[in-house]
């Protein structure tokens, strides 16, 4: 998972994002080993390892932040606990099953979308040339326009590959597309739905993991839910930037998908594989 293009330039920071990205990839390399005991035992041991340093990591990372009066720091200390509690209950949800593979994929696929995002794009503000500035809210026209603007912005971010200019048109999709909903709550009600094609569902967790699936499974359904999650948070965020509050629900796949779809929305084509946001906002 590590990456040159990861690096912030401070180095206590960028060496504890190296040994939690390990730490990830090793219950990737996890969902791989067809032995329960061995599986059960090295995935127990990575969440508690994940859990104590996470902590340790966050409480220095904010220490930095404070130290360079940093000015999204509140903002960034909501992002980290909220990492702990979503780590809290899928490590339950662990013990729970026995450690059963779904339940280790769909950890493991949550924590390669959020720490890809947080450190890729979040922690870059850190550096010394861009962590005192200031982040003007674009000027939006169309609730629509927000997903669009936060889905360009997490799509390159996240793979480095850019997502293309929106196509403001319908799409309809095809049966075995992957669908996410997320509702949306405030001033602006209603519902987001991400459409994922099978080719860039397959080309995102090799771009994220290294992983060639053949089948969508725990893991591709829990990345795509948090990369949903993190384009549908920073689309909330520019809309109460435009005057309505604004926040989200957690991620809902969708199996009884019916045909068309009428909300307003677009679709990127990306070259590896066809996106589409939907929205249904009063």
């Amino acid at each position: 998972m590590w990456k040159d293009s990861l690096i912030v330039g401070i180095e206590f920071i960028d060496l504890q994002h190296k040994e939690l990205c390990d730490t990830t990839e090793k219950l990737l390399l996890i969902t791989q080993d067809a032995d329960p005991g061995k599986r059960k035992q090295e995935c127990a041991n990575a969440v508690a390892f994940l859990k104590d340093y996470a902590i340790r990591h966050f409480v220095a990372e904010e220490e930095y932040q404070r130290s360079i009066s940093y000015r999204d720091i509140l903002a960034h200390q909501a992002l980290h606990r909220s990492f702990i509690s979503a780590v809290n209950s899928l490590d339950q949800k662990l013990q729970d099953t026995d450690y059963g593979l779904p339940a280790v994929k769909e950890v493991s696929g949550f924590l390669t979308a959020w720490l890809t995002y947080h450190i890729a794009g979040i922690d870059q503000k850190l550096k010394k040339k861009e962590r005192l500035s200031e982040d003007q809210a674009a000027v939006v026209t169309s609730y629509v326009n927000c997903f669009a603007q936060s889905a360009q912005n997490v799509f390159e971010t996240m793979i480095g590959h850019p997502a293309g200019d929106a196509i403001y048109d319908a799409y309809h999709g095809n049966p075995d597309d992957i669908r996410i909903m997320i509702g949306l709550v405030g001033d602006a009600k209603g519902e987001a739905v991400f459409t994922f094609s099978r080719e860039i569902t397959f080309s995102l967790i090799r771009a994220l993991t290294s992983i060639d699936l053949t089948e969508i499974d725990e893991l591709a359904y829990s990345a795509l839910s948090e990369i949903s999650n993190i384009i549908s948070g920073n689309a909330s965020q520019l809309i109460s930037a435009g005057g309505k509050s604004s926040d989200i629900q957690t991620p809902k796949v969708i199996t009884d998908f019916t045909g068309k779809d009428n909300r307003s929305g677009f679709h990127f084509d990306t070259g590896v594989g066809l996106m589409a946001i939907s929205v249904n906002v009063a």
